[in-house]
């Protein structure tokens, strides 16, 4: 059985309710692992080692789940630093242009809150399965 990949996104920033976001974390990742080993699944998220990524990578590592921070170039030169997640996989120079190929990577999504990127890529990915639901039937 191939390992199942969690896109987790959401704020980046600092300034945010960090207790109600982990929380939050913690009961959609709770559903989505239901009656399941964590060594099944796969947390994917931003490098930076700030907001919910960080948050989602310090729960992974608690739960013993793979991580793997998917970014652009631009992560690297963050003041925040990059979490140490067990594999990096960088596309492009900046922030967002790593979205098509994330989206294409994960098999779940999980957003607390964000901004334009995430948004963008819930759209993404909501289009995705959109796509593939109408391929199903053909």
């Amino acid at each position: 059985m191939k390992n199942i990949k969690i896109g987790v996104i959401g704020f980046s920033q600092q300034s945010f309710d960090t207790q109600l976001a982990k929380r939050l974390f913690m009961q959609s990742i709770g559903a989505i692992i239901a009656e399941k080993s964590p060594k099944d699944f796969i947390i994917v998220s931003g490098l930076t080692n700030c907001g919910i990524p960080k948050i989602a990578y310090e729960i992974a590592d608690e739960w013993g789940i793979e991580t793997i921070g998917f970014s652009a170039q631009e992560a690297l030169k963050q003041v925040s630093g990059i979490y140490k997640v067990h594999q990096q996989i960088i596309i492009g120079d900046v922030f967002g242009d790593e979205s098509a190929n994330f989206i294409d990577f994960i098999d779940y999504l999980i957003r607390i809150g964000g901004g334009k990127q995430s948004h963008q890529e819930v759209r993404m990915f909501k289009q995705r399965f959109a796509e593939a639901e109408h391929e199903k039937y053909l």
